[in-house]
């Protein structure tokens, strides 16, 4: 069996969908986060570091590199390795809450970033490439048919469940009720 680029994208789907279940709302918000800086980065230096390492481009007026590369390959490289890297190793926490997210919730903000990231990832090949794989993959035309909403929808959807979601609220002394006098004085501490 050849794998397809609907079977691709629906296990990347999937993939992402586990990763959102099992690291619950926060890291997944972290996550979107992250895609939305790494497609701004990769946008605005994809192309420069593709000069940069195909040789087209001196670095300091003295460093020179020749590699052969494509500038769909250095664009993803960057756009995975930065959404990688913050999503995992940044202390980026949003709107933590005492409560579990709904499942259904975590399953939208999985199926938006997973949209985000593919559909940025198609948008980094030649238009050629592109217009091939929109024309095998019923999954992939559907997701470039949208993919302005795929950038837009995100940020809505963490807006929309930042307004309406409860936090533990804390009054200004820093003491909620329930607290022991352990938990008050390292409250006080660290504020």
């Amino acid at each position: 069996m050849t794998p397809t680029w609907n079977l691709m994208i629906v296990i990347f789907f999937i993939a992402i969908a586990a990763f959102g279940f099992v690291m619950q709302r926060e890291k997944l918000t972290a996550a979107l986060i992250a895609s939305y800086i790494a497609l701004a980065v990769t946008i605005v230096w994809g192309d420069a570091i593709y000069q940069i390492l195909s040789g087209n481009q001196v670095i300091f007026g003295q460093i020179w590199l020749r590699g052969n590369v494509n500038p769909f390959t250095v664009k993803t490289v960057i756009f995975v390795v930065l959404i990688v890297l913050l999503s995992f190793k940044s202390k980026v926490v949003a709107g933590r809450s005492s409560r579990i997210a709904s499942p259904f919730i975590t399953l939208i903000y999985s199926v938006l970033c997973a949209g985000l990231i593919v559909s940025s990832i198609i948008s980094f090949m030649k238009p050629a490439d592109q217009t091939s794989i929109i024309n095998s993959s019923n999954l992939a035309a559907f997701i470039m048919k949208f993919k302005t909403w795929w950038v837009l929808l995100p940020a809505l959807m963490m807006i929309f469940v930042s307004a309406t979601s409860q936090r533990d609220e804390v009054p200004a002394n820093g003491v909620a009720k329930g607290m022991n006098k352990k938990e008050v004085k390292k409250r006080r501490f660290y504020r």
